[in-house]
């Protein structure tokens, strides 16, 4: 049985992981299978436009009515009460999800994705991709759609085997139904882009930071989960053991909202001026070619695909035992496993940062191992393809009942 169809929903389009993964996924559909790709997007993002060069896309609340009801329909579920907030989102995607019929399988991306499938038309198989974690599962509203997620797809996709652990483990999903993919990116891609010298330079100049002062970099945006709070108790312990300069960089997020002044107060108390929040940046790669080592200072994150960016420069890691990334690390090898730290130990975190800074052949060896390891697992055109494979035997599965 081939797979014709496959509509994908994502619950955004903005640059970050999930969203990203998806992308990749089927643009790699897209240049080597028949399959026909139709993405449903629920919010808009500046990702739009690149789903939108793969695959037609459908945005939700595309007008000023849907918009209203989107708004009434959040504030009803504030309010705990389904009987006020179904009519509301009835009226709200079945208009606009009418014509999306005749697919053989529905992929939701994210758990937030599960709130339009009791709106569409029947679709025969459905899988829902997870890339979240314990809070997020644990703090996600409506129950109703936590029970959906549970009990509706034909299976589950896991970002990692911390993700699969908790969906087995925690929520007691079937484990032969949870099928583990790891995130996967465009590795030889970035492994083989060479940013000129120059521009590296005009970065660190950009920053007054002296040409041989070493740099750690951290990415994400600035809310909890990533931890940029984090980032900066590193920096300041990390600046505590040596004595020559390091300089801390964190790319992305948002520098104007209530997080951000948050971790720029923690910057201004304890006087790191070695600690620079750049933001969002198109294209982060002249960035990130700063870096001697990347520091995940996350408090939960499932398979970050920042981290496998790095991996594909040479990059070490440090990270805390905070979801997936340990993973990557033991895999690539024992020198790359020596990033690895007990969760919030910033001390134990702070030690593996110098120990990459110091060793010079300790720094390179737990780089090429990890390039390695990303170039022949979590690069698109092997990862990518073991996915697909999954989804088209999936489909080959008996269809579940039509609703009553």
């Amino acid at each position: 049985m081939a797979l014709n169809r496959i509509l994908a929903v994502t619950h955004e389009t903005t640059l970050t992981g999930a969203p990203m993964n998806l992308l990749h996924l089927l643009r790699w559909v897209g240049e080597h299978t028949d399959t026909e790709v139709h993405t449903l997007a629920l919010s808009d993002g500046p990702l739009r436009h690149r789903f939108e060069q793969v695959a037609p896309v459908t945005v939700i609340d595309g007008s000023t009515v849907a918009k209203g009801l989107a708004v009434a329909q959040r504030g009803l579920v504030q309010l705990g009460s389904s009987r006020a907030w179904k009519p509301v989102a009835t009226a709200r995607y079945r208009p606009q999800l009418r014509s999306l019929d005749g697919f053989d399988l529905v992929y939701l991306n994210s758990i937030g994705s599960i709130s339009v499938l009791p709106y569409l038309p029947y679709v025969p198989h459905v899988v829902s991709h997870v890339h979240e974690l314990q809070v997020a599962m644990r703090t996600w509203r409506p129950s109703t759609e936590f029970d959906l997620l549970l009990s509706a797809p034909d299976a589950w996709i896991a970002a990692s085997g911390a993700v699969r652990d908790m969906l087995t483990g925690e929520y007691g999903l079937p484990g032969d139904r949870v099928r583990l993919h790891h995130e996967f990116i465009n590795a030889h891609e970035i492994a083989a882009r060479q940013v000129p010298l120059r521009e590296v330079e005009s970065l660190r100049r950009e920053l007054r930071i002296p040409a041989d002062a070493a740099v750690v970099m951290g990415a994400g945006t600035v809310d909890w989960r990533k931890g940029a709070d984090l980032f900066v108790q590193l920096a300041t312990e990390v600046r505590r053991r040596v004595r020559e300069p390091v300089y801390f960089i964190w790319v992305g997020g948002d520098l104007t909202g209530t997080d951000f002044e948050r971790v720029r107060s923690d910057i201004e108390r304890a006087g790191a001026d070695h600690v620079n929040f750049v933001g969002v940046k198109p294209d982060p790669v002249p960035w990130f070619a700063m870096a001697d080592v990347f520091a995940l200072t996350s408090h939960e994150d499932p398979f970050p695909l920042v981290c496998l960016e790095h991996a594909a420069m040479g990059h070490p890691i440090v990270t805390y035992r905070n979801g997936g990334m340990p993973e990557l690390l033991e895999a690539a090898g024992p020198e790359a496993a020596a990033g690895i730290a007990d969760h919030l130990d910033v001390g134990g975190l702070a030690q593996r940062v110098v120990a990459f800074l110091d060793d010079d052949q300790l720094r390179q060896k737990a780089g090429d191992q990890l390039r390695t390891r990303v170039l022949e697992q979590h690069d698109l055109g092997v990862a990518a393809e073991r996915l697909y494979a999954d989804l088209v035997t999936l489909s080959e599965g008996p269809p579940r009942p039509r609703p009553a």
